[in-house]
């Protein structure tokens, strides 16, 4: 006569439960939209748009395991995006949350804004847009700079009695670094300055009487030295 052992039962038991539970979890995760398979084409590249400019573009979505599915899109920098607007069609808009999305393993996004009449000149913004499935991951997405065209910084300076094309940096607009001399960088009535080394000469730029003069910004902007160069406001 055979007698089942009680712990060897329950070790069984156990096993089998463990199983399951792995057999469970491993057909939420099939069953859930995958992102394995997602084909998002088209995406916007960086690209340059005039002031009071519209821009609209399409992104072909494909290949989704069947489900529903949300977008995002949204924008950061100082371009002065507005009216940024974006849709799937065939979509749906959720009424109470104004959340857009699509059902479907297909769908064509729409992007649409426009550049404020104010955007000034080299201000950069991005723009991201994602598809999302149901338990929060983006399935895909991509983003762009878009860029007001034009200089930001088309006076010039003037840097060791000869003028300067400043270059706009994103923020300010950078005239030169800080020379590699003995002497100490600062700015005195809006003019960039060193004071003499050690041998009580100037390096760079020329003797004013007391320091050592390297150049102005512009007529009307104010100068600045941040870190180890020498700058104007735009």
């Amino acid at each position: 006569m055979h007698v089942e052992n009680p712990l060897s039962a329950c070790r069984s038991s156990a096993s089998r439960s463990w199983l399951f539970v792995m057999a469970v979890a491993l057909a939420l995760v099939v069953a859930a939209p995958g992102r394995a398979d997602a084909q998002c084409l088209s995406w916007p590249t960086n690209t340059s748009v005039a002031p009071n400019t519209s821009y609209a573009d399409t992104i072909n979505v494909s290949g989704l395991a069947y489900g529903t599915y949300y977008i995002t899109a949204s924008f950061s920098g100082s371009a002065g995006l507005i009216n940024l607007a974006f849709s799937a069609a065939p979509g749906f808009t959720n009424t109470s949350t104004g959340q857009k999305g699509f059902i479907g393993s297909a769908t064509t996004l729409y992007l649409s804004f426009i550049m404020a009449p104010g955007a000034l000149p080299g201000r950069q913004s991005t723009v991201t847009m994602q598809v999302i499935n149901t338990l929060g991951q983006v399935v895909c997405g991509s983003s762009f700079v878009v860029t007001v065209p034009g200089d930001a910084c088309p006076l010039d300076a003037t840097w060791n009695g000869s003028t300067i094309d400043a270059v706009y940096d994103g923020a300010n607009c950078y005239v030169h670094a800080v020379p590699a001399t003995d002497g100490s960088p600062f700015m005195h009535a809006n003019h960039y300055y060193m004071t003499r080394g050690p041998n009580n000469v100037c390096e760079q730029g020329w003797f004013d009487g007391a320091n050592c003069y390297l150049g102005s910004p512009p007529s009307g902007k104010s100068g600045f030295l941040w870190g180890s160069a020498f700058y104007y406001t735009p």
